[in-house]
């Protein structure tokens, strides 16, 4: 039993869910741990730590400049007041007043995702007003053309897997050559696309990606980008910013989370994958391609439960488990599995308790569909009760 069960009642997960904000992210890697340890336990002068991560974010992103933040969110919101500031200490701190300043950002309506949290309320918190083009599936670049005027600070492009995946829309590097006929920077949103690289090439004056997500860092967030910008973004933390600012043990613990990411060994994640579907598949069948960091669990009939069910009853056990996502499409009742944050002893539970629910099949305590446990009414208002 760990001191936060003992001392303060709060327990553990099995999480197969994967890095979401809901289950705690990722786990931090202990050399990545180590850092950020060290960081607590002395002083520093907050810019010139910034100033060392923003070289580290550089150097193995292939960007001009970088900075650490509070969180993916908070780079949406400091990136946009960044666009409408520049460098401009008056400027900065006026946000979220925005007056004498272009304050209107531009994003297709496809990229108006829900991460926990919607995109364009982000944008709305520096002050900036949002223009949304094109439809749910489709935007063109004749939309973008249309929508730039003399008001408009930036376009917000999102780089989401959860983004309409049969939709048509601009891609990014169309995007940077219409912005930049009219001098206008594009933000890209990438929170859960840890290798930015691509991104930056494209042209994007900066780039936003979750460290603790993929990378294993500390609660926070990297952007990184073109110099000037990225500059101008940091500043913020002079405005609106300050309400968001990451912490030291965030900034060192996103600088050792960058080079262990950037630097890791595939073929030897590749095979840490392969031994947990194993472990898994001692205790029931499994279907995964192989080298994928996903497995997935057809339910037997005799289960009785639709796959929804079946994951909110394993939420409800103890220890709660927590899958990474569950369809009933075609008549088969299919749940997913992310291996990234287990370890073998966590897959062996989790086989365990798979096989345990399978044989002995229990009503669901809470009926909430699987894809709203972000935003389940139900489940917020129970919150503090």
């Amino acid at each position: 039993m760990t001191e936060l069960e003992s001392k303060y009642g709060v327990k553990r997960i099995l999480n197969a869910m994967g890095m979401s904000t809901i289950v705690g992210a990722n786990v931090v890697p202990p050399q990545v741990r180590r850092i950020a340890d060290e960081a607590m336990s002395m002083s520093f002068d907050i810019d010139e730590l910034q100033g060392a991560a923003g070289k580290v974010i550089a150097r193995w992103t292939g960007a001009e400049a970088g900075c650490v933040t509070a969180c993916s969110a908070s780079g949406i919101a400091e990136t946009v007041a960044a666009a409408m500031t520049g460098s401009d200490l008056g400027r900065i701190v006026q946000l979220p007043d925005t007056a004498g300043m272009r304050n209107e950002v531009v994003m297709q309506l496809g990229h108006n995702l829900n991460f926990g949290g919607e995109v364009a309320q982000m944008v709305r918190i520096a002050g900036a007003g949002l223009k949304l083009i094109g439809t749910a599936n489709h935007c063109d670049a004749f939309h973008l053309r249309n929508a730039i005027g003399p008001h408009t600070a930036a376009i917000l492009f999102v780089e989401n897997g959860v983004v309409h995946p049969e939709g048509n829309f601009i891609p990014l590097e169309d995007c940077v050559e219409i912005a930049g006929r009219s001098g206008i920077p594009v933000i890209t949103d990438a929170a859960g696309e840890p290798d930015v690289r691509p991104l930056v090439r494209a042209g994007s004056a900066a780039v936003i990606t979750s460290a603790h997500k993929m990378m294993g860092a500390p609660t926070s967030g990297m952007i990184c980008g073109k110099k000037d910008f990225i500059r101008s973004t940091y500043l913020q933390n002079w405005g609106i910013g300050r309400a968001m600012k990451v912490g030291k043990e965030g900034i060192a613990g996103c600088m050792a989370a960058v080079e262990q990411w950037y630097s890791r060994d595939l073929e030897g994640e590749r095979r840490r994958f392969d031994a947990l579907a194993e472990v898994l598949a001692r205790h029931v069948p499994v279907r995964r391609e192989a080298g994928s960091p996903f497995v997935h669990v057809e339910l037997p009939e005799s289960a009785g439960l639709t796959a929804t069910q079946f994951a909110n009853v394993l939420r409800a056990s103890d220890p709660a488990l927590w899958v990474n996502a569950a369809g009933d499409k075609g008549g088969c009742a299919t749940i997913s599995l992310n291996l990234r944050v287990m370890d073998e002893a966590d897959a062996g539970a989790i086989g365990e308790a798979l096989k345990r629910l399978m044989d002995d099949p229990r009503e669901p305590q809470e009926n909430i569909p699987f894809h709203d446990l972000y935003w389940s009414e139900e489940r917020l208002m129970k919150w503090g009760e």
